[in-house]
């Protein structure tokens, strides 16, 4: 899906705030909480991660621009937590009222404990699965990704790599396929691939030479592409 979420090349947006350091720690009671919560209910089967990113994709911009990362993943379970009936939209807003958290404008939203256990079912959380097809690209070979959204809704074929060129470095097992998990249309597992792409032909001719970058990506994102006789050995738009 097109939208802010998708910010791969973006200007505009000042410098990202990394600290790796920060990535292994929660600093606030909220953040463990929300984590709880959204892994409960992957245990529980009522939804799946592609469905959770395909709910944070459709956050209105105003709202999913200041509340951070976390917080997007707990407005995804606030989001689970009313459509299956574990609790009612007023019970969440009177735990944001309690709380005195506006999570249309705070970057610390509020604790939201799910009302009732969760138990697990049995089920597979993970993504990785066996096929009976060989991988349709092997190491080496000259791919194309398709040139726009490969449709509405969920996926996930970045912006800034549509439409370009590069070569397949990595051949990875079959996975789920998020396109349809995200939309309850099966697994509907393929393979996934990391993609070489030289920097010039992601950013233009302004970008350095000698970089690279390295894309997963799924099959159905990809076409073989032939070389032109005027490539001269170098990847080219």
């Amino acid at each position: 899906m097109d939208g802010i979420h998708d910010m791969g090349g973006f200007e505009g947006f000042g410098t990202p705030d990394f600290a790796p350091e920060q990535m292994a720690t929660v600093d606030q009671r909220w953040v463990g909480i929300a984590g709880a919560a959204m892994f409960a209910l992957l245990r529980s089967g009522r939804t799946n991660v592609d469905a959770y990113r395909h709910r944070i994709e459709r956050l209105d911009p105003t709202r999913y621009l200041p509340i951070g990362y976390w917080g997007r993943w707990l407005a995804a379970v606030e989001a689970v937590i009313v459509e299956q009936g574990i609790a009612e939209p007023s019970e969440i807003e009177a735990e944001i009222r309690d709380q005195g958290h506006d999570p249309a404008r705070s970057a610390a939203p509020p604790r939201l404990a799910p009302p009732v256990a969760l138990e697990a079912r049995d089920n597979t959380v993970g993504c990785i699965r066996s096929v009976d097809r060989a991988p349709g690209f092997a190491v080496g070979a000259p791919v194309r990704t398709v040139d726009q959204a490969p449709h509405a809704g969920h996926h996930r074929l970045p912006r800034y790599c549509r439409g370009r060129r590069g070569v397949v470095a990595r051949v990875y097992p079959a996975f789920t396929f998020p396109d349809t998990m995200a939309h309850n249309g099966g697994e509907q597992p393929c393979h996934v691939y990391a993609v070489r792409f030289a920097a010039t032909e992601l950013w233009g001719p302004g970008a350095d030479p000698a970089q690279h970058c390295h894309i997963d990506l799924f099959e159905p994102y990809l076409v073989p592409d032939h070389p032109r006789p005027d490539d001269a050995g170098t990847v080219q738009r």
